[in-house]
């Protein structure tokens, strides 16, 4: 019996970099994993991948700033699976531009994409974890939250808020045995690293972390017993610069 038997996860963000290997590795744990984000195609080739290794797994296109598109991907869930174990809020985007050429447009966006699409997934799956007895959500953050990049303003406000809604999700949901996490990665490869593979670079400040290696960290988060709860953790290459301050 694997890990994740019987238990159904939905991962936004699921069509590439870390939503991508996180849904490989918790649907390789038993779990049918509901992969969300924007482009259809994608999603229904990872789906049929995972289905071709043994997994469970449903495609459904969301874009999770649209608060009728999230309403949908839960109902959808429950429809084809009756519940919702596990919520991991992947989805979101980098900017670098610098402060004062930022529009409201900018900030908007980004602040949609990486706060306010966390608070939807998150209240819709606290709905359902509640009805059920329990469940965990998964929050990506970022070691931006506490160790800023340069002209990066709405990530790094972005990633030091969903630490915060981490918090209120935890004390919202102990009574109901709704455990809510955070992950804050360092460097690994996904779009932000424009297209870099993982491993050595030139030098050892550039290493570039796999998503297997995030999707470890949330694969032990979602198997901890649910009195347990690793609330936060910080994964990063050895040698990143960045881990105390980005200059």
């Amino acid at each position: 019996m694997k890990e994740l038997d019987g238990r159904v996860a939905i991962v936004t963000g699921a069509s590439s970099g870390l939503g991508r290997g996180i849904a490989e590795k918790l649907a390789g744990a038993g779990a049918k994993v509901v992969l969300a984000a924007r482009r259809k195609d994608v999603l229904d080739q990872i789906a049929a991948d995972i289905k071709r290794d043994g997994g469970a797994a449903l495609a459904v296109p969301t874009d999770v700033t649209k608060e009728a598109d999230v309403v949908a991907l839960f109902k959808k869930a429950c429809g084809a699976f009756g519940r919702v174990d596990i919520l991991v809020n992947n989805a979101g985007v980098p900017n670098f531009k610098p402060t004062e050429d930022m529009s409201l447009a900018d900030w908007q966006a980004i602040v949609d994409l990486n706060l306010t699409a966390v608070f939807l997934c998150s209240r819709e799956a606290l709905k359902i974890m509640k009805e059920q007895g329990g469940g965990r959500i998964v929050n990506m953050g970022s070691i931006s939250a506490w160790a800023a990049r340069t002209n990066a303003i709405g990530y790094n406000s972005t990633k030091a808020a969903v630490e915060g809604l981490t918090r209120s999700l935890t004390l919202d949901g102990r009574a109901y045995g709704v455990v809510s996490s955070i992950v804050h990665p360092g460097a690994a490869a996904t779009g932000f690293t424009q297209g870099r593979a993982p491993g050595a670079g030139a030098t050892p400040q550039e290493y570039l972390m796999s998503p297997e290696h995030v999707a470890r960290v949330v694969l032990l988060m979602c198997t901890l017993p649910p009195e347990v709860n690793l609330f936060d953790a910080t994964i990063l290459p050895n040698h990143q610069p960045s881990f105390i301050g980005r200059g």
